[in-house]
């Protein structure tokens, strides 16, 4: 069904037509609610307040989108005049004065009407729209993770958080659920701590998080804040593995494990009845590990140090961070030209980042899977996503092609990429002047160079041209090689290729 669709028609399954009648709805309602509560000024712009349409609300998400991509120091700066700044974009679009206005009024819930004993009632109604389409659009694997974002706020909030491991330190906590290619099923605003009878706060998150994924023999992967035996329990009961780090004070922990002083490189563990196998690994400091499908087997990542051993791990670890991955991922893309800016409003920056960060991803994720063979980063999907919303002019190769005359024959991208060679990176037993390890390079390029330039490509040594010999045919060649160190012998190497090449063929 969506094999042939663009990257715009994915975007509209999460950012939907129903959550964009109810933005134009809200703001609407917001701004006729807050100009009748007010005694405006002559010279006030907010005169000039016309309720929008939904051609206008897409367009001010499209312009948000292109802010994130092209980024000003001030939003008025779009719409300047200067030189420095000019651009054809923003001012074609839509005026300042009316980007500015909805920017002011842009809403998602009924003031007056909601119950403030939520303290999501300003976003709830979309919040709980755009989890549905999460949860409905894609069903996750075997290996799911269950982590937080940090959306940085330091306004005046009464659930801001402060995480200080995080960069941004202050903010508004987003908990959520991953597969491990970073598509994101659901996700809940940490609004205080609000935990159920008899269940720590991290046991109700994650129950609260794999809800509708558990009795299906998954695996949920979390980290330390969430990780304890009590939960590991619950999952069991509910056919669902439990694997993470672990807290050494938490509590029914084995205290022969906690206490236990074992060397580098060593793994010591104890298992339940139930199978709950909690584990003490040595790395550069002690790691505590909690599985339900993983006994005490370590075994070969297949890489080595410097002294050329082979490094050994724990399985358990090795799965821990294939799952959690996922997440990292997610957070990584979303960073990526995002189009969060510096506001007071609060549910502005959560919506911003769950509309046009999370959903493009997902969205991007979703069409990557579909088209596997024309894959396209963020950078590029977000751009498609913005000359379909403002109706500019393609600017990718592929797309600028389709608007060529057909007559007119053209080279495409996967012409011009399948003519070029190939790179493959191979190892070469020469080494390094400080003789720390083998020197890479690709050997198709290395392969092409040599048949062009006729010689073979010398990079550590320098050729001493003081002796020449020659043989029986009167050609002459190099006969002494001598190392020399220092940036110059490089320079030097160079210099003195360009004059061997002439009579050294390879």
């Amino acid at each position: 069904m969506l094999a042939n669709k663009e990257p715009y028609d994915y975007f509209k399954l999460f950012l939907t037509d129903d959550i964009l009648n109810c933005m134009v709805l809200e703001t609407n309602r917001n701004a006729e609610q807050y100009l009748k509560s007010i005694r405006l000024s002559r010279s006030s712009r907010f005169h000039s307040w016309k309720p929008i349409v939904l051609e206008d609300m897409t367009k001010f998400i499209g312009l948000l989108l292109w802010m994130g991509v092209v980024k000003y120091p001030n939003i008025a700066d779009y719409w300047s005049k200067a030189e420095r700044y000019e651009n054809s974009v923003a001012p074609k679009i839509m005026s300042r004065n009316k980007f500015e206005l909805i920017l002011r009024f842009w809403h998602f819930a009924d003031n007056e009407t909601s119950d403030k004993s939520d303290r999501l009632y300003k976003i709830r109604n979309i919040l709980d729209k755009i989890n549905f389409n999460f949860e409905h659009l894609l069903t996750p694997g075997e290996i799911i993770a269950v982590d937080e974002s940090m959306i940085p706020f330091r306004g005046r909030l009464k659930f801001r958080q402060y995480i200080p491991s995080k960069r941004h330190k202050y903010g508004v906590k987003l908990l959520k659920i991953c597969d491990v290619n970073g598509f994101t099923y659901k996700i809940i605003i940490y609004e205080g701590k609000q935990s159920i009878s008899g269940q720590s706060l991290g046991e109700t998150i994650v129950l609260s998080l794999c809800e509708k994924y558990l009795e299906k023999g998954r695996t949920v992967v979390t980290d330390n804040f969430y990780t304890s035996v009590p939960l590991a329990k619950q999952l069991l009961k509910k056919k669902t593995h439990l694997v993470g780090t672990l807290r050494k004070n938490r509590r029914y922990l084995p205290k022969k494990v906690i206490t236990k002083k074992i060397k580098k490189g060593e793994i010591f563990g104890k298992e339940d009845d139930n199978g709950i196998v909690v584990s003490k690994f040595k790395d550069k400091r002690d790691i505590f590990l909690l599985s339900t499908r993983h006994k005490l087997d370590i075994i070969d990542t297949g890489k080595q140090s410097r002294k050329k051993e082979s490094i050994l791990k724990p399985d358990v670890i090795l799965f821990y961070n294939a799952g959690k991955a996922g997440i990292d991922l997610s957070d990584q893309l979303a960073s990526y030209s995002t189009p969060v800016r510096k506001s007071i409003r609060w549910y502005h920056k959560v919506m911003t980042e769950i509309l046009l960060n999370t959903s493009v991803i997902n969205a991007q994720i979703m069409y990557n899977m579909k088209h596997y063979d024309s894959k396209m980063n963020v950078k590029q999907f977000r751009e498609s996503l913005i000359d379909k919303m403002l109706n500019l002019r393609p600017t990718s190769r592929k797309l600028a092609e389709q608007m060529t005359v057909p007559n007119t024959p053209k080279s495409t991208g996967n012409q011009r990429r399948s003519a070029a060679p190939k790179h493959k990176i191979e190892e070469t037993e020469e080494k390094c002047p400080r003789n720390r390890k083998l020197r890479k390079r690709c050997s198709e390029c290395y392969k092409k160079i040599s048949q062009e330039k006729g010689f073979r490509l010398v990079t550590y040594l320098q050729l001493k041209m003081d002796k020449r010999s020659s043989d029986d045919d009167g050609n002459k060649y190099p006969v002494k090689l001598k190392r020399s160190s220092g940036w110059a012998r490089k320079k030097e190497t160079d210099r003195q290729i360009r004059k061997v090449s002439d009579f050294h063929p390879c």
